[in-house]
């Protein structure tokens, strides 16, 4: 657990919103000896600049810390990034930004401010600061044994995505996922832009479901996969997912993970039938109530 030192109050620092302007500040301090936690999106720290709360507490015209919880879509909010120099007292750091922040979106939304937790000293952080766990994320490795074989009629279409589909794709996942994990079309479109292979189910013309699939060296990660709810339970989402595990194909691709909710059993069994298997890894997802 932290313990609080005696260390300076928010008096002693300047606080202030970041805006693009501060991109060469930024990075700067992004590049020293910081303790930091990001949220794990498309999005870059310094692509959060001029959106709010993004604070920075500042002494001697120095960035000492840094909290950014901007909101995407409207109205959800998740800490999207936390860095402090390793000088400064975490849980002091923390207070004091999050108490100049929490004003800002406070009644701007029905869901409570979010963050997933996959370091120790966050996790600790969120524990001693009257957070509370609402799920965990769990991941999940192809192992190779599918126990499924998806007969989808000529009426679907199973095609590669095109940046031209993105709108249409956020509609569905906006659609497939409860609102603290929904993605914006912003975001969809970021993904779009670094995702390895991404296709959609058409059905009757419309986009019915999706997925986006990201590679690193030799391991691939289905990042994204979304049905729309009336087309849940035909064989949809089994079929993106079988297209897409025999794209990656080794020798070229040694390892394919997925993450899913530990709570969401149907998601779990649908990867189970496919070959996944869970690895036991996972991480906790915290809520601070607005």
């Amino acid at each position: 657990m932290f313990i609080k030192k005696n260390s300076p109050t928010s008096s002693h620092f300047q606080l202030r919103s970041l805006e693009k302007s501060d991109y060469p500040k930024l990075t700067n301090f992004l590049r020293g000896e910081i303790r930091i936690h990001r949220h794990l999106d498309w999005r870059e720290p310094q692509d959060w600049l001029g959106e709010h709360p993004f604070i920075a507490a500042e002494k001697d015209g120095e960035i000492q810390a840094i909290l950014a919880l901007p909101d995407d879509p409207p109205g959800i909010y998740w800490i999207r990034l936390f860095a402090l120099r390793r000088s400064m007292d975490v849980r002091e750091m923390w207070d004091i930004l999050l108490a100049k922040s929490l004003p800002e979106i406070r009644g701007k939304n029905h869901q409570p401010l979010a963050t997933l937790a996959y370091s120790d000293w966050f996790q600790q952080l969120l524990l001693s600061s009257q957070w509370t766990e609402h799920q965990k994320v769990v991941l999940m490795k192809y192992i190779g044994k599918s126990k499924e074989t998806p007969e989808m009629n000529d009426e679907y279409l199973l095609r590669p995505m095109f940046s031209g589909d993105v709108a249409r794709v956020a509609v569905v996942d906006q659609s497939a996922f409860e609102p603290l994990w929904q993605q914006s079309e912003d975001a969809i479109r970021q993904a779009y832009s670094q995702i390895s292979y991404a296709t959609v189910m058409e059905h009757g013309g419309k986009i019915i479901g999706f997925q986006m699939t990201t590679t690193n060296a030799y391991n691939a990660h289905l990042a994204r996969l979304a049905v729309l709810p009336g087309e849940q339970g035909r064989g949809v989402g089994t079929a993106l997912v079988m297209d897409m595990l025999s794209h990656f194909k080794p020798p070229f691709i040694r390892e394919i993970t997925v993450n899913t909710q530990q709570d969401n059993p149907n998601s779990i069994k649908l990867y189970q039938k496919l070959g996944f298997v869970l690895t036991g890894e996972s991480f906790p997802i915290f809520i601070y109530p607005l």
